[in-house]
């Protein structure tokens, strides 16, 4: 009877909060096709925007349903519509600007420099910007072969960006994602080819070069540049593309579109065949990837074109591993909103380098509370089609809270999180920080947490003692906690906190004795036990910055206690004491 009741609230509350949305699409008029990342801005006091997802459509609260929006899209006429429009219909249509023969054409065909001086001028303008300007970010990526879903991504952002740079700053606030379980594949470094993209600065990136980041006389020597017709630009607006005149892999194609007499960019646009990049290598070491083809859309926010509004990127790719080889085709698209304001950023009470974002989303906070207000525009019929599949043939972290054990090998988590009933085992815990070449350790192995060799090593007390070194330190164990926040929909703050192992700044040489790790696991308990204490006083009303100052109080209070346990059980050697130990942490725990 519970199970039924408790099904029937979750049923009545999607349905109340079904209830708070008003969707809708924008369509091109003449085609009849949908308009995908259109910028929706809601008339009132609140500066409130968003952007249609891929298949166009959008959500609004109704609590704006007395508001107007208006919507823009490059090439397409300005309009506004009034918010309960959508109440009644789901489609509203956007007519596109009619074309007229810019006088620029003309004087570009009579003089060859003048397009060339027209970019680089406009160029110059850009590499003198320098106005950074900080924001919230909204990534959503998407991968697959053959058509068939290979992972799916999601994660918000705290970034900081200049029209001339690029992005300077991605910090990830909370993430989760989607992976195949028959194909191992990882994207997520489409966020460091993006934030390595110098838009108009002279740069070693991971992406070939374009106009932005040559001189004048590169230019010339390197590239075909014209004005063109253009279809999709406002009535004041103007289309240079430009084209290697060599196609060597080393260049990317193009389009810029921008107002002339203002010399104010709007869209970027960049494109590449059979490239050759720098730094692009495969999460999983052993991998081979070899970029086929990219596409990339920079979009500067029509409200303030000093500003980014989104990177739309597709990247297709050659990835070979050891069992096969697949043609893989990556979407993501980084959406900037809430210029000027930023996330609490996630707090350690010991810094922590991890390998990667992957592995940073598994110490994260992911409440459904957060995902939930925070969320930009709906899921497309793709991402949604994704989730369904990795529900079936996949794994979904953080949407979830399985996280298969084969799965980990492959991204070399830094950290492991407290869980109930599941112990560190030796194989999570390093022989050595560093490569020794005398040894015959593979260290390799070590490094993700797969090292078969110490898993067969037993050492007995005695054979500790003779191996036991004073002169050189045996061990090192960084244990942290995680500390979180958001503000829930009634503006209060809500707190989240992990106890965390950090992997890759720990060790254990060689007294790696059941006793030792049973020891190793009373430290991580009393740990927890402490951050159930810290969970428990968070709940009061309480800032970020003295949640902080309580964290790190609760965190030094239990490193106390783990000191006095190591005194009275010689670390983990002296029997007696450890039991006497490891029942009263279980008590502790139990409560």
């Amino acid at each position: 009877m519970k199970k039924i009741t408790f099904l029937l609230f979750v049923l009545s509350f999607s349905f109340s909060f079904s209830q708070t949305i008003i969707e809708g699409f924008i369509f091109d008029r003449e085609t009849k096709t949908s308009l995908p990342y259109a910028t929706m801005k809601i008339i009132s006091n609140n500066n409130y925007y968003t952007i249609t997802n891929e298949d166009g459509k959008f959500e609004v609260s109704d609590k704006f349903i007395l508001d107007s929006l208006e919507i823009r899209f490059i090439g397409f006429k300005t309009k506004k519509v009034a918010v309960s429009y959508f109440r009644e219909k789901s489609k509203f249509y956007l007519t596109p600007n009619t074309f007229r023969l810019n006088q620029v054409l003309v004087v570009a065909k009579k003089d060859k420099n003048y397009t060339y001086n027209l970019l680089n001028n406009l160029i110059k303008k850009y590499r003198n910007k320098q106005t950074i300007t900080k924001s919230k970010v909204f990534l959503s990526l998407t991968s697959s072969a053959r058509g068939i879903p290979i992972e799916t991504i999601e994660g918000f952002y705290n970034s900081k960006h200049n029209v001339s740079k690029g992005i300077i700053d991605l910090k990830l606030k909370s993430g989760r994602f989607g992976q195949n379980a028959s194909f191992p594949f990882y994207s997520l470094n489409n966020t460091d080819i993006l934030k390595d993209f110098q838009f108009f600065k002279k740069h070693n990136q991971i992406l070939p070069l374009y106009p932005g980041n040559l001189s004048l006389s590169a230019i010339k020597g390197k590239y075909l540049i014209k004005i063109d017709e253009c279809i999709s630009c406002n009535l004041e607006d103007i289309s240079i593309s430009f084209m290697p005149k060599k196609k060597n892999g080393r260049l990317l194609s193009g389009t810029i579109i921008f107002n002339k007499e203002q010399l104010i960019i709007k869209k970027i646009i960049v494109s590449g065949e059979n490239l050759i990049t720098d730094r692009l290598s495969s999460i999983i070491e052993d991998d081979t990837v070899t970029p086929k083809s990219m596409l990339l859309n920079i979009n500067f926010n029509p409200n303030d074109y000093d500003k980014i509004q989104s990177l739309d990127f597709e990247f297709k790719m050659n990835y070979r591993s050891k069992d096969n080889f697949e043609i893989i085709t990556s979407h993501s698209l980084l959406y900037f909103y809430d210029y000027n304001t930023s996330f609490n950023a996630p707090y350690f009470t010991n810094n922590i380098n991890f390998n990667n974002d992957y592995d940073k989303i598994r110490a994260l906070q992911a409440s459904d509370e957060f995902w939930s207000l925070n969320y930009q525009f709906p899921k497309s019929y793709k991402e949604k089609m994704s989730i369904d599949f990795f529900k079936k043939y996949g794994y979904l972290i953080n949407y979830n809270t399985s996280i298969p054990s084969e799965y980990l090998q492959f991204i070399r988590p830094s950290i492991i999180t407290w869980q109930e009933n599941k112990s560190l085992k030796w194989q999570d815990i390093k022989l050595s920080l560093l490569k020794n070449k005398e040894s015959t350790i593979d260290h390799k192995a070590y490094k993700q947490g797969a090292t078969k060799a110490v898993d067969k090593e037993a050492f007995s007390i005695s054979e500790f003692k003779q191996k036991s070194n004073k002169s050189e330190i045996d061990e090192q164990l960084n244990f942290s906690y995680m500390l979180d926040a958001y503000t829930n929909k009634l503006g209060e703050t809500q707190f989240s906190t992990k106890t965390l192992f950090d992997r890759n700044a720990s060790f254990c040489s060689y007294n790696r004795i059941n006793h030792k790790l049973m020891y190793i696991n009373l430290i991580f308990d009393v740990y927890e036990i402490y951050n159930r204490e810290l969970k428990t006083e968070l709940s009061k009303n309480r800032s970020f910055e003295e949640a902080k100052i309580l964290c790190e109080q609760k965190f030094n209070e239990a490193t106390l206690i783990i000191k006095k346990m190591a005194a009275d059980t010689n670390k983990g050697t002296s029997f007696q004491n450890l039991i006497r130990w490891s029942e009263k942490v279980k008590v502790k725990l139990a409560n």
